[in-house]
């Protein structure tokens, strides 16, 4: 066992509130706890084992993740094979709920703050649309539950849908997000350096917490915020910080860790207080905590995916929301530009994945917050753009096939126009 993993020997004393052995995982190989993975690189889906080797990420057990979000739907039987079930492939479900309202896709005015609009006022082919909503209806595109498309700052389309023996979301209900959390995370980072609680992103993560010898540790004490923000500190590995991108959940846990500890405020607080209640965002879970109750920063935010998608639009607006800087523009483009590579098509922010779609012979570019189970908030700034992506099952790639319904639908009946 010693050989397989690097023990930190971290302390609650040293790190306490934040539970940061669970951060940095000091493990004695009787897996204390078990989680299902949120989004890593979008080929890398796979239920792991819970031991971390040295090569691989933040890893998860398929019993824990059963108990925690009732996977039991992804338990295939024996004659699948093995590979099948590392896959989650999962063919698209006939949907047979409704749509909150009659029409094509007419969101719902439930008084949060957006302005509605018809598809045709803001530039869009309402057909296309109305071809992608019953194409998911009919089984033969996506198994989304949710589909929220924002132009020029106007809701125009907005569809649920329901399968069998699943729960159905409506506009007034929440959905999680999973990893889309850490782009929250990443929004708040921005607001601590503009209020001076962080001075440099480049400092080590050491400086942050002095007394815990583990991270002034020669193989640890070049590790930096930066590194932590582009999944390139290599916790528990030999990689040497900042030289490539590994996806790991407990990196941006341990963002939230240095948050708390400039701020003396826990993550969900901060978001609450910096960005929810400036947005007008006041349906909110964070589910998944920690034994001592704090919220991870990596996982566990839930709100309507009307609300992630006000999250897109202050992306969008360059941190500006009803004519208030809530973070700071130059940290909105700094944090959405490529900062590193990755071993996918798509490129990383600081928690922002970036990607582009060919549409008509025209490549348009693309920043998303994206998470586990095909979760993703996309801003297309060329156009002016948000659409959200809210589901419950696995795809068998977390860029297909709802990327599909963008690349296929939403974006041709703009480009077209």
């Amino acid at each position: 066992m010693a050989g397989d993993f690097l023990e930190l020997n971290l302390t609650m004393e040293a790190l306490a509130p934040t539970c940061l052995n669970f951060v940095l995982g000091k493990f004695d190989g009787r897996a204390p706890f078990c989680h299902i993975p949120d989004v890593r690189s979008p080929s890398q889906l796979e239920i792991e084992n819970v031991k971390l080797n040295r090569t691989a990420t933040l890893t998860s057990c398929a019993v824990g993740a059963s108990l925690m979000l009732g996977a039991s739907m992804l338990m295939l039987s024996k004659a699948q094979g093995a590979q099948e079930f590392a896959l989650g492939t999962i063919a698209a479900d006939t949907a047979v709920g409704r749509e909150s309202e009659p029409g094509c896709g007419n969101p719902s005015d439930i008084h949060d703050g957006w302005m509605i609009g018809s598809p045709e006022q803001q530039g869009f082919d309402r057909a296309l649309l109305c071809a992608m909503g019953q194409g998911v209806m009919d089984g033969k595109l996506a198994n989304v539950d949710s589909i929220v498309v924002v132009r020029h700052g106007v809701l125009v389309y907005e569809r649920y849908f329901g399968y069998p023996n699943r729960q159905s979301f409506a506009a007034n209900m929440r959905h999680t997000g999973n990893s889309m959390t850490k782009s929250i995370v990443s929004l708040l980072v921005g607001i601590a350096i503009d209020r001076g609680l962080i001075k440099d992103i480049d400092a080590p993560v050491a400086s942050y917490f002095p007394e815990n010898a583990a991270l002034g540790a020669p193989d640890k004490d070049r590790v930096t915020l930066r590194n932590l923000l582009t999944m390139s500190a290599g916790l528990n590995s030999s990689r040497a910080p900042g030289t490539s991108f590994a996806y790991d959940d407990r990196e941006t846990d341990l963002v939230g860790a240095i948050l708390q500890t400039v701020s003396g405020k826990a993550v969900d607080v901060l978001a609450q207080e910096n960005i929810f209640a400036p947005l007008g965002i006041d349906d909110v879970a964070w589910g998944a905590r920690r034994g001592d109750g704090t919220p991870r920063s990596s996982s566990g935010l839930s709100v309507r995916p009307r609300d992630w998608a006000k999250i897109g639009q202050l992306v969008l607006n360059r941190g500006v929301w009803e004519g208030k800087q809530i973070v700071p523009a130059s940290w909105i483009a700094q944090s959405t530009s490529e900062q590193i590579k990755t071993p996918e098509p798509l490129s990383y922010g600081f928690q922002w994945w970036l990607g582009r779609s060919l549409t008509n012979d025209r490549v348009i570019e693309w920043v998303a917050a994206m998470g586990f189970n095909s979760q993703k908030t996309i801003i297309l700034s060329q156009l002016d753009t948000v659409v959200v992506f809210n589901a419950s099952r696995q795809s068998k790639n977390m860029v297909a096939p709802e990327i599909d319904l963008l690349n296929n639908y939403i974006l041709p009946a703009i480009v077209t126009q």
